[in-house]
């Protein structure tokens, strides 16, 4: 919004598919200059939530003078389907922002997406490296309209929470929780649903705790889910309560941002998701499973040895392998592995970076 080269307008319906925290819909009342040129449309869903369809699309695509339009690229969004038919027609510049194809096996539904649907596109805004790498092969479109734009978090929010800390700061804090200052921290941050395998988390802990005759780490959960009451009982069973510290579901980014900071490690054994771009805005390295076939794209942002590492997909051992390992090699964060952290985060995963693709693209001639 705060661009200078291009009006964006934000369309939307205020009904999702999934129970999650929405944006405050009061952005739209405000000045265009200090909040959203944000308007709504009528979202429907059908099929049990599979199927959408947006009441209002197909009209404003009849009707605007927007230059382009980017649609999230889903093909189970019905109306997208004759929406971008409607502005191609009327020669607008149609873009999907998408995961993509990124599975090594193609699928038929794959096959349908990559030589129809994504055939009436002019061009991609892509989360990750994999969707441009299957986009590329299939020559589903020129190398110069697949453009990688990668995911962000609130940016300059974590850029006001980031403060440089010390090893006495880190001590204090695994105080507060744990009461021990030299037992290393590993944290998770997230929704608690099977997904993510938690459990995993708990029964290394026990694994690590049995081979070493003490504690190994202390995990700190952040988040709420189906799972919460399973992986309580888990804690409770292999006499772990001092050890998992669950804090909720927290919305306050202050808190979040200490319990990130000051952590050694962030574990996710299944999906990462959007949980390793929060980690690492923080300075804190990432270890999550290595099948990229059923990963998300941010993924891309772990480099194993500099911003974490990667286990084997489903192998308990091996996650432990890789934690014990990691943290007898750096039982307390150095600023070396903080700065690679802040790097990745600062050079690609932000708003900022976004926005020079977007205005690269979207200002650029021969793309119309």
């Amino acid at each position: 919004m705060r661009s200078k080269k291009i009006e964006f307008s934000i369309y939307s319906g205020t009904v999702s598919e999934i129970e999650i925290k929405k944006i405050d819909t009061s952005f739209s009342l405000k000045e265009s200059n200090d909040g959203l040129r944000w308007f709504f449309l009528k979202n429907r869903w059908f099929f049990k939530k599979k199927l959408l369809w947006q009441s209002g699309l197909i009209t404003l695509m009849r009707k605007s003078d927007y230059d382009s339009v980017i649609f999230l690229g889903s093909p189970y969004h019905i109306s997208t389907w004759f929406a971008a038919i409607v502005a191609r027609l009327r020669r607008k510049r149609v873009f999907y922002w998408m995961h993509g194809v990124y599975k090594d096996k193609i699928t038929f539904v794959d096959y349908f997406k990559l030589f129809v649907f994504y055939k009436l596109a002019n061009g991609f805004f892509l989360y990750g490296k994999r969707a441009y790498n299957v986009l590329n092969k299939y020559k589903v479109k020129p190398k110069e309209n697949i453009h990688i734009i990668y995911n962000s978090l609130d940016y300059e929010k974590s850029l006001e929470f980031r403060k440089a800390i010390t090893e006495i700061d880190i001590w204090n804090y695994r105080l507060k929780y744990f009461n021990e200052k030299n037992t290393p921290v590993i944290v998770f941050i997230g929704r608690l649903n099977s997904i993510k395998r938690l459990d995993m988390i708990i029964e290394v802990q026990r694994l690590l705790k049995l081979k070493h005759n003490k504690n190994f780490f202390n995990t700190l959960i952040i988040g709420d889910g189906e799972e919460r009451q399973k992986l309580q009982k888990q804690v409770d069973q292999n006499e772990l309560t001092k050890n998992v510290s669950f804090l909720g579901a927290i919305y306050d980014e202050e808190i979040n941002s200490e319990a990130l900071m000051y952590a050694d490690l962030c574990v996710t054994p299944g999906e990462i998701g959007l949980t390793a771009i929060h980690s690492l805005a923080y300075g804190t390295p990432v270890v999550s499973h290595d099948n990229l076939n059923l990963q998300m794209p941010e993924i891309e942002s772990i480099h194993k040895g500099v911003t974490g590492d990667l286990y084997e997909y489903n192998n308990l051992e091996d996650l432990a392998n890789v934690i014990e390992n990691w943290l007898l090699a750096k039982p307390i964060k150095n600023q070396s592995i903080v700065t690679n952290c802040y790097k990745v985060i600062d050079d690609y995963y932000n708003p900022d970076y976004q926005l020079k693709i977007f205005e690269s693209v979207l200002c650029n001639a021969k793309n119309i």
